[in-house]
């Protein structure tokens, strides 16, 4: 158990698998990482405002992202304000 502090979010990112591909191509030669991720939050420090809470789903800056590698666990994190808007059914009829 992780409990993040300092406006950190404890994160879970959406992980997709590269599929291989049959031509190949140098390493770099497109860029296939978007400067967004959905998350799902699973954890918030105490210091975090609502409306960010657990089990939501936010759009953030994927480069702003940790990874915090310890004891042979990683977990991710991201700061409250790298998030950039909550994503779900009742913030998308506004």
């Amino acid at each position: 158990m992780f409990k993040p502090c300092n406006r950190y979010l404890l994160i879970e990112r959406n992980m997709k698998s590269e599929e291989e591909s049959l031509i190949a191509l140098p390493e770099g030669a497109f860029n296939t990482e978007s400067r967004y991720e959905k998350v799902t939050i699973s954890g918030v420090a105490p210091d975090v405002r609502p409306p960010i809470a657990v089990g939501q789903d936010v759009v953030v800056l994927t480069h702003m992202i940790e990874e915090v590698e310890f004891d042979n666990v990683t977990v991710y994190l991201v700061l409250e304000n790298h998030v950039l808007g909550i994503v779900g059914d009742e913030y998308g009829s506004e």
